[in-house]
Order: C-alpha cells, then sequence, then structure tokens
C-alpha cells in the first residue's frame, strides 16, 4: 500500500482535531448543562444566568485541559511516526517491532483513554472540589468525558483503519496483543449511549425537578426548566445518536462491503481479490480467513494448472472428482501413435538446448492439433507422441474419424511447422502415425506411490506397430481396418489398402490402409 493515499500526515492531523473537535464539544455540553440546568432554579426565571466569573473559570480551565488532553494524547504516536519514513524508504514491514504494532492497533483506544483521564481531571476540578459530592464528579465525567471518549474512538478509527495495512500489509492483526473492540462491544455501547444514558439523564432531571416543585413557591418556574433541560438532554441524545450510528454503522458496514465485492471477484474467478484488513475484531478475523482462502485457492490454480501440463485436463479432472483408484475397464476405443523419423542422428547434430527447444515447438503444435480434435495426448516417449480417442474420459462415439482427422490435421502443421523451419535455416521433420481401433483397457495403473492414467492392450500395440511400418511402406498416415471402416461411416478419405502384415503377439494378419487425404 502507498502511504500517499491517504497520507499519514493528514490522518494525524485528522485525530488530532477529532480529538480537539469531541472534546471541546463535550466541554460546552458539560458547561451547559452546568450552568444553566445542574442547579434547581430558586428565582422566577426558569434558567438562571451564570456568574461571568464562574463561566469564565469554566472555560479556562477546559481549555487547559484540551490542552493536556492533546499533550498526554501525542504519547500514542512515541514509536510508529519514525517508522514511517523506514517503511515509505522500503524496509519491510516484517522488520517492525511489536510495541510499534500494538501502538498501531491500540491508537484509537489511547487516544479515546488520554480524552477519558482528562475528563476524569476535569470532573474533579470542576465537579467534586466546588460541591463536595461524588455524584457530581460522575455527572461531569458522564456528561462529557464518556459522550467525547466514545465519539473520539469511532471517529479516530474511522480515519486511521486505512492506513493500518500501510503498517501491517500482512493482515495478521488478530494474532497482536492489542485492544479489541468486538462487534458486540461495539452494539452494546451504542445501545447505552442512544438508549440508556439519555434515559437516565431524564430521570435524573425529572425527579430531581419533580420533588422541588412539592416546595417550591413557583412550580411553573421548575416546571418550564424541566422542559428546557429535557429539550436540551433530547437534542444531544439524538444528535449523538445519529452520530454514533453512522460511526458504528460504517465500522461494520464497509467491511462487509468490501468483504462482499472481494467474494464476488472470486465467484467471477478472479483469484487476485484481496480484503484490506483494518481491524481485530470478528469482521477483521473474517476478512483474514478470506485472504488466507483465496491465497489458498491460488495455490491451487496454480498447481491445476501444473497437474494439466504434466497430465491432461481430463486426466486432472477425473482424479479430482473421482479420486486415484487402481483399475480400468475394456473400451473400445481409437489409439494414435505418432513419432518423428530419423531423430536419432537429428540429436546427435543438435546441441541439447536447440533438441529441447525443437522438441517443444513441434509438439505444441501437434497437442494443439489433438486437442482441437477431441483427443487426450496420454504420454511422450520423447519424440513420440500417444494420444487416446473414446475412453471414458472423451467418450465420443465417432472416435475414429477424430482420430484420422487428427492425424491429418498433424501432416498439415507438420508443412508449415517445416516451412518456418526452413525460412530459419533449421532442420526438416518428418514423422509416421498409426492409428488402431479396437478394444483396449483404460485406468489407473501404477501403485501407492505413483499412478498414471494409461491404455493398454492389442489397440496400443498395434498403432504403436503401424507407426513403425510407414517407414518401411514409405506412407506418412496407415490405420487398420475398423479404423477406416468407423471413420467412413462419418466422412469420406481416400485411402489405400496395403498387403496385411504380421503383429507380434497377434496369429493372424491385420488389414491396413494408407490414408492419404481427405475428400471433401
Amino acid at each position: 500500500m502507498n502511504i500517499s493515499t491517504p497520507p499519514y500526515k493528514s490522518v494525524s492531523r485528522a485525530a488530532s482535531w477529532i480529538v480537539i473537535g469531541a472534546n471541546g464539544i463535550g466541554a460546552l455540553l458539560t458547561i451547559a448543562y452546568y450552568s444553566f440546568f445542574e442547579s434547581v432554579p430558586t428565582g422566577d426565571a426558569p434558567v438562571a444566568s451564570p456568574p461571568v466569573l464562574l463561566l469564565a473559570f469554566n472555560v479556562l480551565l477546559t481549555a487547559l485541559l484540551l490542552a493536556g488532553g492533546v499533550f498526554i494524547g501525542g504519547l500514542t504516536e512515541k514509536y510508529h511516526p519514525k517508522w514511517v519514513e523506514r517503511l515509505q524508504a522500503g524496509e519491510p514491514a516484517e522488520n517492525m517491532p511489536d510495541n510499534v504494532r500494538r501502538e498501531v492497533m491500540n491508537y484509537p483506544f489511547l487516544s479515546a483513554t488520554s480524552s477519558l483521564v482528562m475528563w476524569a481531571i476535569a470532573g474533579f476540578a470542576l465537579g467534586y472540589l466546588p460541591s463536595g459530592e461524588v455524584g457530581a464528579f460522575f455527572r461531569v465525567f458522564g456528561i462529557g468525558g464518556i459522550l467525547s471518549s466514545v465519539v473520539t474512538y469511532f471517529a479516530i478509527e474511522q480515519v486511521w483503519r486505512p492506513i493500518t495495512p500501510f503498517f501491517l500489509p500482512h493482515g495478521k492483526l488478530s494474532v497482536i496483543k492489542a485492544f479489541r473492540m468486538s462487534v458486540l462491544r461495539r452494539l452494546a455501547l451504542v445501545f447505552f449511549l442512544v438508549g440508556v444514558y439519555p434515559v437516565t439523564m431524564l430521570a435524573f432531571v425529572t425527579l430531581t425537578r419533580a420533588r422541588a416543585m412539592l416546595d417550591a413557591p413557583n412550580p411553573e418556574v421548575i416546571y418550564s426548566n424541566m422542559l428546557i433541560a429535557a429539550v436540551f438532554i433530547g437534542v444531544v441524545g439524538v444528535l449523538t445518536s445519529i452520530g454514533m450510528a453512522i460511526l458504528v454503522t460504517r465500522s461494520i458496514v464497509e467491511p462487509l462491503r468490501q468483504l462482499q465485492q472481494a467474494m464476488e471477484k472470486v465467484e467471477s474467478n478472479d483469484l487476485t481479490a484481496h480484503v484490506p484488513v483494518v481491524s481485530n475484531d470478528e469482521l477483521g478475523y473474517v476478512s483474514e480467513r478470506f485472504n488466507e482462502m483465496v491465497g489458498g485457492l491460488r495455490r491451487a490454480e496454480v498447481l491445476r494448472n501444473l497437474l494439466n501440463l504434466y497430465v491432461s485436463p481430463e486426466v486432472a479432472r477425473a482424479a479430482i472428482e473421482q479420486g486415484t483408484n487402481l483399475g480400468g475397464q475394456v473400451v473400445n476405443c481409437t489409439i494414435l501413435f505418432s513419432d518423428i523419423r530419423g531423430f536419432t542422428s537429428l540429436s546427435e547434430k543438435l546441441p541439447p538446448d536447440q533438441l529441447i527447444a525443437l522438441l517443444n515447438r513441434y509438439m505444441s503444435r501437434m497437442v494443439d492439433v489433438v486437442i482441437a480434435n477431441g483427443g487426450i495426448v496420454n504420454k511422450f516417449g520423447g519424440d513420440s507422441l500417444l494420444a487416446i480417442f473414446g475412453t471414458p474420459l472423451n467418450p465420443f462415439d465417432d472416435h475414429a474419424a477424430r482420430a484420422i482427422r487428427a492425424a491429418l490435421a498433424m501432416q498439415s502443421a507438420l508443412k508449415e511447422f517445416n516451412a518456418e523451419q526452413a525460412k530459419a535455416d533449421a532442420p526438416i521433420l518428418k514423422i509416421g502415425i498409426g492409428i488402431a481401433s479396437g478394444p483396449a483397457v483404460a485406468g489407473n495403473v501404477g501403485g501407492e506411490g505413483r499412478i498414471e492414467y494409461t491404455v493398454i492392450g492389442d489397440t496400443v500395440n498395434l498403432a504403436s506397430r503401424l507407426q513403425d511400418l510407414t517407414k518401411e511402406l514409405h506412407q506418412d498416415i496407415l490405420a487398420n481396418e475398423p479404423a477406416i471402416r468407423a471413420a467412413t461411416q462419418t466422412f469420406s478419405i481416400a485411402v489405400q489398402p496395403l498387403a496385411p502384415v504380421s503383429v507380434r503377439g497377434k496369429a493372424e494378419s491385420v488389414a491396413v490402409y494408407a490414408v492419404l487425404h481427405r475428400v471433401i
């Protein structure tokens, strides 16, 4: 995160003004209450005018207390400001000591605590000392202190949250030992300030005035005073309720909104989604776990992509969905086997790096052709390629036609590849392709430590043997009779019958056809 958005100095300045503003308003409310409503009126006026000297003294003392609060609040910035420049200079946040992390996390709480300390002093100086009553202390402390400190906490937290990830980019706020304001505490505090607190103040004013009205010579004056005090408390209570509702609602809704947006990104397969962790409450914990979950999905996506490179996507998908149980089943499928002719002599001429680069370029073209025709590249054998059509992983009924189309397309792709090779004065390749349709066993073969999805049986051996025969018979593509018979039901091809060949492991000769080209 870039500290320039938002600037640290602006945030720090805003926090200072919040402390001054919240405590200043609290001081005005306290002075107004004590000047006009604390004492029961004894004259004819419902609201008595306080002595000018006493009012001036209260204002001066309040100003001194505010200054003291700002000074104490500065103690909450003992460590972390020094790290702003260090982080901006590129020093890793991991080097930040734990006491700096705690100070960053505790900043709103420490600011509110310094406010409470000054209000405790104000309660003693303005409440207890003049009257000698403990209740007066709590009224001063309660009217201005609690309200100002709570507002200070929630307001500073709002402006402080956006820069928290700058100091704590790892986002693991829950492991830092710092003050924790849970969602339940937030709601309970709001309920107290907007529900219990005003009602208690109204009850206190009403009871004191009601008792005074019984003995007063002019009850109407006390009644008017009670109404004015009730309106005063009611207006303050409503404004406090609105302010607290905005602050607390934003502290809960904003993280949820960011989490919702991030979840929508993940739903659309955008695994770059990240939720800034700005608190150590339940919402911060959920944000941490969400980021860890997305990180796990990113790692799984990398593994899945790597798995798809080492095995076909169909094999990977089957392993994920169905497990890796050993065993197989007999299926009627088509096997395509291709091989580069003269590769041994070619490998002796080229350096290893050029040889591998040549193979990778060639195989990339061939694999694309096989996949485009619905085949699965089952394995590579150096310069050879084994593709399968019509297995349980790609169960096409026209598997023979797809295999022959793939073979024709591979020869066409090879022509383009060789044209590029000729321009670069690079070796020209020639391949032979053998195709066989028939029964084969398809499934997972191996042991507990290593398994492979493959096809085995006479059909596979026949495809390999037919590929070998392409060199002897000077043909590019050879196929057995079942493959030709099944393919011609789908499209027309030109074929040349060849003399039956004997295949190792088979008692009878096998009818072989040379595939020439497709007739449109």
